[in-house]
């Protein structure tokens, strides 16, 4: 193997180029703007926060996330929009409204001094989806369907009451839905994330779970069917369900309550334990057990 060594005098180009990477430019009103070689620019913010109010539009009734972000949607009867954070960076946090859906985002490069939130009111919410990371804080739902996508590794907590409440999480963040009543679910769950589902009373729940996540819900379903692969965990005991059909493929675990029938399959190292006694049973595969 042959050895190279970096001599003095191949050291000075080589700090020259990594200092080269960055210039920080200060205008003459005191905002920093950082010019990268790496492509782009990136603007600092000043550390003077201030509140904003902008329009709503009409008919909003779904948001759009994209950027690191503190998002708080609330549903009450008075529309209402406001962003705060430094106020040299609040004209690149764009909030447009079109089709209903109010999107939110940030242009270019920056850095903050203090989070940039924006909290909206309006008097319906039918959809979220939200991208990166942040936090997204949903509240006062009132009964409607509601649809949920993430996408990353933001945070999510929802509450309030909704019919059928369809959820896919992507990536390595969280929803904890433990303030929210629903009848029925539709949840998807991809890579590392976690699902708190909150209290069903209904109708199912549907859960299709892929990777090293977990899931969790509680309250009482006529149908519960589940999909796991992978190493993740679906903690379904709080949850009575009359009817249980449930799969597993993988290292991962699921613990169910059944009542009436249930028809389970392992494929894998996992594990399904099903408490409840139900009548009718069909059963293949290791590690299934039956809790009375």
């Amino acid at each position: 193997m042959r050895r190279f060594a970096l001599t003095s005098s191949a050291l000075v180009p080589l700090f020259a180029l990594i200092a080269g990477c960055a210039v920080i430019v200060v205008p003459e009103d005191g905002n920093a703007q950082i010019k990268s070689a790496f492509g782009g620019d990136a603007v600092r913010g000043n550390g003077q926060v201030v509140t904003e109010q902008r329009a709503v539009g009409a008919g909003v009734d779904g948001v759009d996330i994209n950027g690191s972000l503190i998002v708080t949607v609330r549903v009450g009867p008075a529309p209402s929009l406001t962003v705060e954070g430094d106020s040299n960076l609040l004209p690149l946090l764009r909030t447009d409204a079109s089709s209903g859906t109010l999107r939110v985002r940030t242009e270019g490069s920056i850095y903050t001094t203090s989070p940039l939130r924006v909290t909206l009111t309006v008097p319906r919410l039918r959809q979220a989806e939200a991208s990166g990371s942040g936090r997204l804080l949903v509240s006062g739902l009132d009964g409607g369907d509601f649809d949920l996508r993430l996408n990353g590794s933001r945070e999510a907590e929802i509450a309030g009451r909704v019919g059928r409440f369809d959820v896919r999480l992507n990536g390595s963040g969280s929803m904890n839905a433990s303030g929210l009543a629903s009848t029925a679910i539709d949840a998807t769950l991809n890579g590392s994330g976690r699902l708190q589902l909150g209290r069903l009373q209904g109708q199912s729940l549907t859960l299709d779970q892929r990777g090293s996540g977990s899931a969790s819900a509680s309250g009482s379903v006529e149908r519960l069917r589940v999909r796991l692969s992978g190493s993740g965990s679906a903690d379904l005991a709080g949850l009575a369900s009359r009817d249980a059909d449930i799969a597993t493929n993988g290292s991962g675990s699921v613990t169910a309550m059944a009542s009436g029938s249930l028809v389970a399959g392992s494929n894998g190292s996992g594990s399904i334990t099903v408490y409840g006694n139900p009548a009718q049973r069909s059963v293949s595969g290791k590690r299934i057990t039956l809790v009375q």
